[in-house]
């Protein structure tokens, strides 16, 4: 059986298999954990239209979305907490 290796994101926990595959030009993608475009809504009520999950034909709307400061304080606190154990542990 082949090996595969993992990367978890520290804030997330969300796991990829590297490498990570390909986008729908066959260009390769690769793992990144600074992305995430701070400015859009990073708490989306969506919609979900169409065939199912995965389906081409499937449509994503959003309905509301929130900006990170905008978002619920409980949710605010885990991230700035998780931020302090990442930064503690790389040492900065």
């Amino acid at each position: 059986m082949p090996e595969n290796m993992r990367v978890g994101c520290p804030l997330c926990g969300w796991w990829r298999t590297v490498p990570y595959g390909t986008d729908s030009e066959g260009n390769v993608r690769e793992v990144r954990f600074d992305k995430v475009d701070l400015d859009n809504p990073m708490l989306r009520l969506e919609r979900l239209t169409g065939a199912g999950r995965g389906s081409r034909n499937a449509k994503i709307e959003l309905v509301e979305g929130k900006r990170l400061e905008e978002m619920p304080a409980e949710f605010k606190e885990q991230i700035r907490n998780q931020c302090h154990k990442i930064l503690a542990r790389l040492g900065e």
